[in-house]
């Protein structure tokens, strides 16, 4: 079977595979690779087998929680090491003004809401933890 030419045909074959992408978008690309691989195979086999779309989903249902412990054995401990380096403080850094920007605009006239204080101050706090992990980093090699 070549991969690229598979092509879920019902929409509750197809509704699987887009659990498929979404549930393996954090695992490292080599072990997302080959789950979608195995995946993709199973729902062209069952395609090719005959087997009703509705069946293919209540598999998928089925295996769900068993998608989700593989999705967090993977994906979790890559999301964790990301934060080792500054960057995902750098991305969240300017988030915060808008957040307070946001808070700030919907208690006009009423007692200030803690929203507001976090705006302010967490931008800056996010840019000085990115500053100490790239230092940290830095004196580490």
């Amino acid at each position: 079977m070549t991969t690229a030419t598979f092509r879920p045909a019902a929409q509750p074959v197809r509704l699987v595979w887009w659990w498929c992408i979404a549930y393996t978008a954090l695992a490292p690309s080599v072990a997302r690779r080959a789950r979608r691989e195995e995946l993709r195979s199973h729902l062209w086999e069952s395609e090719c087998a005959g087997q009703a779309p509705r069946a293919v989903m209540w598999a998928a249902l089925r295996g769900s929680l068993h998608d989700l412990t593989w999705a967090g054995a993977r994906g979790i401990p890559a999301v964790g090491r990301s934060f080792g380096t500054p960057t995902p403080y750098v991305v969240l850094a300017p988030l915060f003004p808008v957040e307070g920007w946001i808070v700030s605009a919907l208690y006009v006239g009423h007692t200030a809401h803690v929203g507001a204080g976090i705006g302010s101050a967490g931008g800056c706090t996010m840019l000085l933890i990115a500053g100490l992990i790239w230092l940290a980093r830095r004196r580490a090699r």
